[in-house]
């Protein structure tokens, strides 16, 4: 909870949905993050939810793995042994382990939110081979957690098909719930002075076309399609900026920078969460691509969410959950393939520079998208009514 991703994903969420049940939220939280404890204590206080900080590690790999769930397993033990629990509402696989077997003893309801094709994403990531006894070993847990689920929730449409036909006793029990973002905090600027001082302090000026990428910039995404498309651009027109976001990978920016002959021609800075959307409605464009693989049907980039907020066009590609889906539907961005990137990239600047000449950011477009999908508020409604159901 004291990193940046459980604060938005988790804590947000919690904090609405606490005013209609009570929570006994058990998180494992690391060493160096300890300094963001008091601000969660004092976020939560006086608030229907009751934290159980538990310490993470993953020093010994799965050892590691399997003393968390032991951890998480005992911790909930205690608390359905005290209280009244009705429902256990887990996030991802592991989590969702130790709500069965909790769920096994005590017999509480079971939702299962997951965040992808996690056993897939290992794969995807190299961490796991596929066919070894380890990979043979979690696609079977995969298989007995999505059948002892009562409810599964998911980020994307693609999933939710694909889920409802393996396991046909789900398909009306699945709830398509992509990451959200909260408008208290994402939020588009309407004072043009106010924008035009954010990118005087950031060092662009009312003619640069600036592009932003925020967060890391490796792992799911593909950094180098994006430099070369942002050199691309470069070379055609030299009012393209591109400003990177980023507190912990700069060594390997500054790296990717000079192999892509960007030095010097790319700004690396990081910001607060708390100014994340200044520098959002800074920017003309939002920059990501992320790498296309079978997992990533089930992923649903946070970023995106939050550049709707923010009334900010993104230039992502197709591939990945559902973004064909939302920027063919609405006028949110400029959609491409990492593929016409790397193999074409001039052409590829060509093409978005056309788009760029011609678009013109329309409200309406963002907000409707951001209402019927994204908004914090209608997240936490569904997830309140799959409580109810499985509460009654």
């Amino acid at each position: 909870m004291t990193e940046a991703l459980g604060r938005s994903q988790v804590l947000e969420y919690l904090l609405d949905l606490s005013a209609e049940q009570h929570f006994h939220l058990i998180s494992f939280e690391r060493a160096q993050d300890l300094d963001g404890v008091a601000s969660i204590e004092a976020l939560i206080e006086g608030k229907n939810i009751t934290w159980h900080r538990l310490n993470y590690s993953n020093k010994h790999g799965s050892l590691s793995t399997i003393n968390c769930i032991w951890q998480a397993v005992r911790k909930g033990w205690r608390i359905c042994k005290k209280y009244p629990i009705s429902l256990i509402h887990c996030r991802s696989m592991i989590p969702t382990m130790m709500g069965w077997i909790l769920k096994k003893r005590f017999g509480p309801k079971l939702l299962f939110d997951i965040r992808g094709f996690s056993t897939q994403e290992k794969v995807d990531r190299g961490r796991l081979q596929q066919g070894s006894l380890q990979y043979r070993f979690l696609m079977k847990m995969e298989d007995v957690l999505y059948k002892a689920s009562d409810h599964v929730v998911t980020l994307t449409h693609k999933a939710k098909a694909i889920l409802g036909v393996k396991y046909a006793h789900l398909s009306n029990h699945i709830t398509v719930i992509p990451t959200c973002a909260s408008k208290a905090v994402f939020k588009p600027i309407s004072d043009p002075k106010r924008i035009e001082a954010i990118r005087l302090e950031l060092g662009y000026g009312p003619e640069d076309i600036l592009l932003i990428h925020t967060g890391t910039v490796s792992s799911w995404y593909n950094f180098d399609a994006e430099l070369a498309l942002v050199k691309a651009l470069q070379a055609k027109d030299d009012r393209i900026q591109f400003l990177v976001l980023n507190k912990k990978e700069q060594v390997f920016i500054a790296e990717k920078l000079e192999e892509h002959g960007l030095s010097g021609r790319v700004q690396v800075t990081s910001a607060p969460f708390d100014r994340m959307y200044e520098f959002l409605n800074a920017a003309d464009y939002s920059l990501f691509f992320i790498k296309t693989l079978y997992s990533k049907q089930a992923s649903a980039p946070t970023k995106f969410a939050e550049n709707v907020a923010c009334l900010l066009p993104s230039i992502t590609n197709g591939g990945v959950g559902d973004m064909e889906r939302w920027l063919t539907q609405y006028k949110v961005g400029f959609l491409t393939t990492i593929e016409a990137v790397i193999d074409h990239p001039e052409e590829a600047a060509s093409r978005f520079l056309d788009f760029h000449n011609s678009f013109e950011v329309q409200p309406n477009e963002f907000t409707s998208l951001f209402d019927e999908h994204f908004d914090k508020d209608a997240a936490v409604a569904h997830y309140q009514t799959i409580y109810d159901e499985l509460s009654a």
